[in-house]
């Protein structure tokens, strides 16, 4: 054995000797800020150890050493070249979709043979997903595989079924989750998934069509050695959930692969600073997969850090969990809703007309004056409003503590945060990077002890500029709830590095650093919301699950940027024409959008057919708004709002630092709506219901429809005596109802009402006004094509 190694020590020597000179893979991996090799189109020599045989196509050979991995693309080389093979490769550097490739290779040769393959390194899916670039090339392992789905549908598969030359697939590791794409030419291609949990070795991959290249990574399992059965302890497969938060309790729900007893243990978590040191425990030893935890005796308005576990005769299984209690008393749970644009109060529900026209300017100079101790705020862009710097300075100058996390913006730090920071304020600016810190929020009054009714949120899509305030179109929300603030402001101190007033940038974290560490569900006077913060928190997971479960009559969206074809082919998959539709407006700089263009169904690779009712902003400002309403037209649903920073792109799940968050209430719904249908109507678009008069008719009655004979589209004149919940429903000639064009509460009035028909064959159709649950007129049409 000694003969051996000396061996190779006098090949490995003579040949550096007498072959080129050749660099470390690791050299080859610096890139710039788009994720682009530094060495991109140079021609280099390196070296490895191969992890592939030819399972992947002929082609394709991965090779790495134990720090990096690299990717030659090359046929000759393929075909020469086997696991364990030691060898140096020349070839020019290329970047194919984000992966970094050695191609063509000029000329290659093995040095050994029989060398063993570096050891896997075990990752997370999470780590992957938000920072598969460092895992590159290399073979990982991901244990504890407990789920895995459609990466379309969202729902479980048993089989890996493949058809071309791959299929991808979602596996999730309990409460995360990234891609796994099983070649063709691979013995893993249809055969059955193995029973949970198993773990998976595989090669770090990546497919991302656009600069910058950071994201789209998958990982690739080369056999069937591969896949591993795993067992140990009952595996939790869902993350614990909240329900029932009340001021002093909360239930905690979660679900185990296998059986096993049940324990939390939990304390008060103050900040993330602090010692794990566990105050209270809840045991169970009943032998169950599905686990129900009911804490009481908490203290409301706090965050509280809990270690879930379950433990069987194969050991435990355990996951971290934070969740919070009610806010207490004093804290009212007031939600405010601003837009600058003018709104639609004819959609209006009664005493709910939204806020238009609002002047951001005065109303966040009104929350910093009215600050007593504290303001801490994340923004990405800070310029141009002069008297919103002299309040912020005045507040610090009659001792309110202020903290400030700013954006990098390419190390250009605009006038007024300089002037900020030379007046004394501290400002944790975020380290450089392709991903920003894009996040709008403040937190007024947060870290007052005592004075529950004086925190507030402010949190939306706007960044404070002239041109944000003014010219760009913006949606704002404040609310008045402790438990949100203190939500905010763990994320605020997580960039910020510290708990005090004096930040630490060693501490600081950003992006993908970043950990979930913040509540998610929260009771806000009786209303639930849901927070997210990104990247950390997989907002893009979160939004399709809202998706998936949420709309039963329309999804209206307005947005900045919208380019995340996974968010979009969700929408489509819900789109269902006459009974769920999708509208939407983009910004103007969205009409060369590929994902805008098969939406509208005018152009890209897979055009939605019928398109969908989206539209492009025509004022000169930006369509600046970031929400989606859910079901805000069908009162007899759960309507919801998706609002925040959060663009739907792939930097803004994968490295930006963002927020994201889910309100459940058809008042707070509404008024989006109200913004929506105006935003739609100048674009040259249009929602089913629109007020024409406040003149109070006498009765309740719907017109006939206007064409009649129609194609595709119809009209309905409605009268509405008084407030009612009107429902006008549409059937074919055999009673079945096709259509439910309105479900909601309107005001007395006159409204027209529209009805496209597109979707449906030609025949003789019947509609019916229902108001109050009384069945009034019935009419009959015509559809002619």
């Amino acid at each position: 054995m000694k003969k051996l190694v000396f061996s190779l020590i006098i090949m490995f020597t003579l040949v550096s000797f007498t072959q080129a000179q050749w660099i470390t893979i690791d050299s080859v991996r610096k890139q710039d800020a788009n994720g682009v090799s530094l060495l991109l189109g140079q021609t280099v020599t390196v070296r490895g150890v191969v992890t592939t045989g030819g399972e992947l196509g002929v082609p394709t050979v991965y090779f790495q050493v134990p720090s990096a991995g690299l990717v030659a693309y090359d046929a000759v080389f393929g075909a020469a070249v086997h696991r364990g093979d030691s060898v140096q490769v020349t070839g020019v550097v290329t970047n194919y979709n984000g992966l970094t490739e050695l191609q063509p290779v000029s000329s290659h040769q093995i040095l050994a043979t029989g060398i063993t393959t570096p050891t896997p390194l075990v990752v997370t899916t999470n780590a992957i997903r938000v920072n598969g670039e460092n895992y590159e090339g290399r073979l990982i392992r991901i244990n504890n595989i407990t789920s895995v789905r459609s990466t379309t549908t969202y729902l479980p598969v048993t089989q890996w079924s493949v058809s071309g030359s791959g299929t991808n697939y979602r596996i999730f590791d309990g409460v995360d989750s990234c891609d796994i794409r099983i070649y063709g030419t691979s013995n893993i291609a249809n055969t059955t998934i193995p029973a949970y949990p198993f773990s998976v070795v595989a090669l770090n991959s990546q497919y991302k069509t656009s600069s910058p290249y950071f994201g789209g990574y998958q990982i690739i399992p080369r056999d069937l050695s591969d896949i591993i059965i795993t067992s140990g302890g009952p595996v939790i497969s869902s993350s614990p959930v909240e329900s029932n938060i009340t001021r002093n309790s909360v239930t905690l729900n979660f679900t185990t692969v296998s059986a096993g007893d049940t324990k939390v243990k939990y304390f008060i978590s103050d900040s993330l600073f602090q010692p794990v040191v566990f105050t209270d425990s809840i045991y169970n030893a009943s032998q169950v997969t599905s686990h129900t935890v009911n804490l009481n005796n908490l203290l409301p308005g706090k965050i509280y850090y809990a270690l879930v576990s379950s433990t069987n005769t194969t050991g435990t299984s355990s996951v971290v969990k934070y969740f919070s209690t009610a806010s207490p008393i004093g804290s009212t749970g007031a939600m405010e809703v601003y837009f600058n644009f003018p709104v639609d109060t004819t959609v209006a529900l009664p005493n709910n007309k939204a806020n238009g026209s609002t002047n951001f300017q005065t109303r966040l100079g009104q929350m910093i004056d009215a600050a007593t101790s504290s303001i801490d705020f994340a923004i990405y862009s800070f310029n141009d409003l002069t008297p919103i710097k002299d309040k912020i300075i005045n507040a610090f100058s009659r001792g309110v503590k202020i903290r400030i996390v700013y954006d990098y913006r390419e190390g250009v730090v605009q006038s007024l945060m300089q002037e900020l920071i030379a007046a004394g304020i501290p400002v944790q600016i975020r380290p450089s990077s392709s991903y920003i810190m894009h996040n709008k929020f403040f937190v007024f009054n947060g870290r007052d002890t005592s004075a529950h009714s004086t925190k507030w949120l402010w949190a939306g899509s706007a960044n404070i500029t002239y041109d944000q305030f003014v010219s760009d179109a913006q949606n704002v929300i404040l609310i008045q709830d402790e438990s949100i603030c203190n939500a905010y402001t763990r994320e605020f101190e997580e960039m910020w590095g510290s708990h005090n007033n004096v930040n630490n940038p060693s501490q600081a974290k950003f992006g993908a650093a970043k950990s979930d560490n913040t509540p998610h569900v929260f009771n806000v006077n009786g209303k639930r919301v849901e927070i997210y913060f990104g990247p950390s928190d997989g907002c893009t997971a979160k939004f399709i699950n809202l998706l998936n479960n949420e709309p039963n009559k329309s999804i209206n969206f307005c947005i900045y940027s919208f380019t995340q074809f996974t968010i979009a082919n969700k929408m489509k998959a819900k789109y269902n024409l006459p009974n769920l539709m999708v509208r939407g407006v983009f910004d103007q700089s969205n009409a060369s959008n590929t994902l805008y263009q098969e939406m509208k169904g005018i152009g890209g690779s897979s055009p939605w057919n019928p398109p969908a009712r989206v539209y492009l902003e025509t004022f000169n400002g930006l369509m600046h708004d970031k929400y989606t309403i859910i079901d805000a037209d069908l009162m007899t649903s759960n309507p919801v709002v998706e609002t925040g920073s959060f663009n739907y792109t792939n930097a803004a799940d994968q490295g930006n630092d963002e927020n994201m968050m889910f309100i459940y209430d058809s008042l707070i719904a509404n008024q989006y709506y109200q913004d929506f249908v105006k935003r739609i109507t100048d674009a040259g678009g249009s929602v089913d219901i629109k007020r024409t008069s406040f003149n109070i008719p006498e009765n309740f009655r719907i017109s006939q429809n206007f064409p009649n004979p129609f194609n595709p589209s119809t009209q309905f004149k409605l009268s509405v005596p008084n407030n009612a919940v009107v429902k006008v429903v549409i059937h074919d000639i055999l009673g079945r109802q096709v259509a439910n064009l309105i479900d909601r509460k309107v005001e007395a009035g006159e409204y027209t009402l529209n009805w496209n028909a597109s979707s449906l064959p030609s025949g003789v159709y019947f509609y019916q006004l229902i108001a109050d649950g009384v069945k009034l007129d019935v009419k009959k049409m015509v559809l002619k094509k």
